[in-house]
């Protein structure tokens, strides 16, 4: 429950929400941030089912998933409360809804609603557009165009396919292939960094780029007409010379008459001295009319030389302005050359991703808005498809509307375009609703277009003017989040006519508070500067020294200690009567990065509870690095770097001492597994034992039970807690998500997932919605929605930087695009271009201003500002064009100055709330008498079939391993499975070129084995009479996890069949056996083969029940097959029943 306190709502607010819930009119809503926009939102939902409205009939389009959620439990809570409060009280609470008191027939009706939605297919369509696309897009995959197996594909897994795709361009372009021309001309002209943030920056456009890429041809030709006819590189850059004005006689008498001077340096003609008259060069040319910054010289001549020798002055300024000229086309010659190899090549990568997507039936978000909108685009099927939708979307609601961009809109429009036309817009009730607040777009990396709410919203009352339906403009002003100080010094710094503008307010930004309390804090501490370094006394040091805390170091503690002196102090919070929780502290950046974490630090270090981070990098986390450690040592033991940050984990208690006493002298080709395997310290006996154990279990596990029982079993988890807190729970579970997934591939071994792991750049993120948890960090845009009675702005001098508000290249959709350019410095635009890049840029610096009003509105009560500078540049400097100067500026006048510099604002401010005795005195809880422990439950014990005839499991079982080394002998055996698992699905005519280089995979460390393995793997395929096992009724590897029992008890049998073959003979169960010296006869083959024959032929008669089930060995020594007698089989199974 909040305990803001009491509100007053204004008569206007309270008419103005109830008109934006009225399901009869269509209503465009600006609201201001913290005006109820998710209040009104659930009212008009309500209110339409209240008017008889189906729950299918409404469709409801949010921003985020946390959005659709919140949205569908406010909803689901006050129906299902509905259903059972009392009468006196629901008839109010409709009353005040409807704005009229409600019938008898209108109670019941609310009373059944919950049971309504209950029932409807797929609950309340509350959902993001980007799911609503994909359900319509499953529903109509034929006339879309799309497979009817569809994915959506994740961020992570999208970046990987792109930089996939990105790599084998510029490979294939650098072997001489396709593109080349253009991926040369990229490595020419730009750094590998270069390239890589240029391909980015194009793909990351999405939608505005596909009208580029098109036509590329025809991308070319506009770029070339915008920028204006230009020579080549070469021949513009020997104009430098060949057309000068000052030949030798002329260079001669300018040096003379100017009384120039080789050694000199600082005036024109002195550089000219330097040059040889018969060789000028273009670097000596341009360092003589030209400035180290690359602009024009000012001083060609002194007055005084001008006056004597006027027609050398003439002579000098058109020598400088045809280099200038020549400058310029040269830097038109470049942008061009670099445009479109840039481009050239964007176009083969944007071509094999979606090659690469079709193939596996993928989509990504993009996709989603872009098919459904082809969709409805195409008037032969569209008609048709918006019939059968027609009849189910009656009202559409559309939430956070300035954040959704052009393709998101045409969607919007096409689901809406029968609303005000035809015979739709007079058979029944329809309605648009969308509210937003252009002030609060701040997404623009994601393509949203804040004009287009304003542009969208004309639209849609002009129509609905033309329908003469009701459509009206909604405003709403009111907070009910924050105090009237804050609002009043967001208005102050919002009045500024720069921010203004960034916010697209016509009218001055004005708010009202709702709450009634006085109050409303906004302090600025003055920003910390990096401590200076100390002196050196030229001498090297002889000791350790301590590094000097950053600048965001120290900014990052001093927050950490006013937390935790306002927690210590018990400082009373604003008016709400009670003292300051670390709950209720909201710290935000601009970004993620080093600052982000050094407050995380902070906080810990303090003790102070936070949740962490908002965002977590799944596959770069420590913990993952450790469990990736922990596979690659086990997988290979000779990995002595793995294996020595492994045993620093917290899997092990191996102490830096030990690890020394372990690495120290070990002999030549020693590896530090056999040192720890024959240590007798402590430490690493424990560390060995568990290192033995768990590898013991790799022929047996797959990637999620072997993480599993790391985590679990192993205790692992109990151990990343101690040393990395809970939040490492998270990463955790995601991973063995991870490991889950890969186990449906076509090869799901723990090294390639290990292999996997290191492809993919997963980040997952934490829904940080709701305080409770302590101090929470995050960004900005993590923070868009929420709210907190205290925030503070932890970076408020940090500023856009070039990367921010530049960027290497600009994508321009429409006139005079379609077409790409690039130019990563401003230094290397044209004049034609300079304009473009400027309007753009501009789009992007006003975003940081929209940020800043997101920022002060998350507060509550109290608002902190503070940053950190920089070493670089003036302190002064710094501050100009940042969020600190603004609220500074907007402030000042109003505040009070404290004598330590900093700003607090209003100057009269009431004295808080005292806090209530029993919010102090601590709570006395009676000692819990607890039950005794729950036993703990009976396991079924899980029988692998291999290990069932045996006494206990034994890694090497067969005689060929006896007979040969262990290790090469179950890597070997482990090789030759796989061969032939995979060699059946590729054209036999290219076997001899793919098995030498897969047995470099799979045997890098025993060459010797190649020619072995690879005879024996091919000479089995080969035999006729072995046919059957490989044809195409075969399947390899075939998982199974059956219930059981084992003499009486319950067990479950997991394995795992090496060949399965259905075919019209009937089902054939076949396991590959390498003993050197197989039976000949079937009485002399081991009983726990057939043990493990009888088993899987068992399970083979589950899964094809009334065929006829035989079993085979196939022994691959002896390359020759071996069927078994199934009375035989029966009689070795005999413990075993099925359930």
């Amino acid at each position: 429950m909040s305990d803001r306190g009491k509100l007053t709502v204004p008569y206007n607010t309270s008419d103005s929400q109830a008109r934006a819930s009225d399901p009869l009119r269509s209503i465009w809503v600006e609201a201001n941030a913290g005006s109820g926009k998710t209040y009104v939102l659930t009212r008009r939902v309500l209110r339409l089912l209240l008017a008889g409205v189906r729950p299918q009939s409404i469709l409801c389009l949010t921003y985020t998933k946390a959005a659709a959620a919140e949205m569908r439990g406010r909803v689901g809570r006050e129906l299902a409360r509905w259903a059972v409060v009392e009468r006196h009280e629901l008839a109010s609470e409709i009353a005040g809804l409807t704005g009229a008191a409600p019938d008898e027939v209108v109670l019941e009706k609310a009373r059944t609603l919950f049971a309504r939605a209950l029932e409807t297919p797929g609950g309340l369509r509350i959902l993001t557009i980007h799911a609503f696309c994909e359900a319509v897009l499953h529903r109509f995959p034929i006339e879309a165009g799309v497979p009817f197996d569809f994915k959506v594909i994740e961020d992570d897994q999208r970046n990987a396919m792109v930089l996939a795709a990105r790599e084998a361009v510029l490979a294939e372009g650098l072997r001489g292939g396709a593109n080349a021309v253009a991926v040369e001309t990229l490595f020419a002209l730009m750094t590998d960094t270069a390239i890589k943030d240029a391909i980015d920056a194009a793909l990351v456009e999405g939608a505005r780029l596909k009208p580029v890429l098109v036509d590329v041809a025809a991308a070319r030709r506009r770029l070339q007409a915008l920028v204006g006819p230009v020579g080549t590189l070469e021949a513009i850059t020997a104009r430098f010379t060949s057309e000068t004005l000052l030949g030798p006689g002329v260079l001669a008498r300018l040096v003379e008459c100017l009384k120039g001077s080789p050694e000199g340096s600082r005036r024109c003609v002195d550089l000219l001295a330097r040059l040889d008259p018969q060789a000028l060069t273009q670097a000596g040319l341009r360092a003589a009319f030209f400035t180290a910054e690359d602009k024009p010289r000012a001083g060609l001549m002194t007055k005084k030389e001008i006056e004597a020798f006027p027609e050398l002055y003439e002579l000098l300024v058109a020598e400088q302005e045809r280099l200038l000229a020549l400058q310029t086309e040269l830097a038109g010659a470049y942008l061009l050359d670099r445009s479109f190899a840039v481009l050239d090549v964007v176009a083969a990568v944007h071509t094999r991703y979606e090659a690469e997507k079709r193939g596996h039936a993928l989509l990504d978000f993009d996709d989603l808005i872009e098919k459904l909108g082809d969709l409805f685009d195409n008037r032969a099927i569209a008609p048709w498809v918006q019939y059968k939708l027609d009849a189910g979307i009656d009202h559409i609601l559309v939430d956070e509307s300035q954040d959704t961009n052009a393709q998101q809109w045409r969607v919007v429009k096409a689901l809406a375009e029968e609303f005000f036309t035809g015979a739709g817009a007079v058979t029944r009730p329809r309605s648009i609703f969308a509210v937003g607040d252009q002030k609060q777009s701040i997404y623009s990396f994601q393509g949203a277009q804040p004009i287009l709410f304003g542009t969208a919203g004309r639209d849609f009352a002009q129509r609905a003017r033309q329908a003469m339906q009701l459509f009206e403009q909604v405003k709403l002003h009111t907070s009910f989040r924050t105090l009237s100080g804050i609002l009043a010094a967001v208005d102050l710094v919002c009045a500024r006519p720069d921010i203004q503008k960034a916010l697209l307010a016509e009218d001055k930004v004005g708010h009202e508070a709702a709450r009634i309390q006085p109050g409303g804090l906004v302090s600025l501490w003055p920003p910390i500067a990096p401590l200076d370094a100390a002196a050196s006394d030229g001498e090297w040091p002889r000791k350790p020294l301590d590094a000097e805390p950053s600048a965001q170091r120290l900014v990052a503690q001093r927050i950490a200690r006013e937390i935790r002196s306002w927690v210590d102090t018990q400082r009373p919070l604003a008016q709400r009567g009670r003292a300051v929780r670390a709950d209720d502290v909201l710290i935000l950046v601009q970004k993620r990065g080093p600052f982000f974490q050094e407050i995380i630090r902070a906080l810990r270090l303090e003790n102070l509870p936070t949740p962490g981070a908002d965002r977590l990098a799944v596959t770069g986390h420590i913990a993952v690095l450790d469990l990736l450690a922990l596979m690659d040592v086990l997988l290979n033991p000779a990995e002595n770097l793995q294996l020595a940050a492994l045993l620093r984990s917290p899997l092990f208690d191996v102490s830096e001492d030990d690890l020394y006493r372990l690495s120290e002298g070990r002999a030549p080709g020693e590896t530090l597994w056999q040192r720890l395997m024959a240590s007798d310290l402590s430490s690493a006996q424990e560390a060995a034992g568990r290192l033995r154990a768990w590898r013991a279990e790799l022929d047996f596990e797959r990637p999620f039970e072997f993480l599993a029982s790391v985590l679990y079993a192993g205790g692992g988890l109990r151990r990343f807690h101690a040393r990395l807190g809970t939040e490492v729970d998270e990463v955790l579970s995601e991973i063995l998500a991870l490991a889950l997934a890969h186990e449906q591939t076509e090869q799901p071994s723990l090294q390639g997932f290990a292999a996997e792991l290191r492809r993919r750049s997963v980040t997952i993120k934490r829904e940080l919605t709701e305080a409770g948890n302590g101090v929470r960090v995050m960004t900005v845009h993590g923070a868009k929605g929420l709210e907190a009675p205290i925030v503070i702005l932890a970076d408020a001098v940090a500023k856009p930087s070039t990367q921010q508000t530049g960027k290497p290249v600009y994508v321009v959709p429409d006139h005079p695009g379609p077409l790409l350019i690039h130019a990563q410095r401003a230094e290397q635009h044209v004049p034609q271009t300079s304009g473009i890049k400027d309007e753009i840029d501009g789009n992007q610096a006003e975003e940081y201003w929209r940020r800043l009003y997101v920022a002060m509105t998350r507060a509550e009560d109290e608002l902190y500002v503070t940053g950190a500078f920089s070493g670089r540049g003036k302190p002064e400097t710094q501050l100009v064009g940042s969020w600190y100067e603004a609220i500074d500026m907007g402030l000042a006048p109003s505040g009070e100055r404290l004598d330590d510099g900093t700003l607090v604002y209003p100057q009269a401010r009431p004295e808080p709330l005292a806090v209530e005795k029993n919010e102090v005195k601590p709570t006395a809880y009676a000692p819990v008498a607890l039950p005794e422990p729950v036993p703990a439950p009976k396991e079924k014990p899980v029988i692998s079939p291999s290990r069932a005839g045996i006494a206990r499991p034994q890694v090497l079982e067969s005689l060929a391993e006896q007979v040969r080394d262990a290790e090469a002998a179950r890597k070997s055996g482990l090789a030759l499975h796989a061969l032939l698992q995979h060699l059946g699905r590729i054209d036999p005519t290219d076997w001899e070129r793919v098995v030498p280089r897969a047995l470099e995979t799979l045997l890098p460390d025993h060459g010797h084995e190649h020619d072995r393995i690879l005879n024996k793997a091919l000479t089995i395929l080969r035999r006729p009479e072995l046919g059957r096992l490989f044809g195409p009724g075969s399947r390899a590897e075939v998982p199974f996890l059956v219930e059981a029992r084992h003499r009486g008890e319950a067990v479950r049998l997991s394995g795992r069949m090496d060949r399965l073959v259905v075919d019209e003979e009937g089902v054939l169960v076949v396991d590959y056996k390498s003993d050197a010296n197989a039976p000949n006869r079937v009485a002399d083959v081991p009983a726990r083969y057939l043990t493990q024959l009888g088993l899987y032929a068992l399970v083979a008669g589950q899964l094809f029940p009334g065929r006829p089930i035989s079993a085979a060995i196939l022994w691959t020594e002896l390359e020759s097959l071996m069927n078994l007698p199934a009375a035989l089989l029966a009689e070795a199974r005999a413990d075993f029943t099925l359930l």
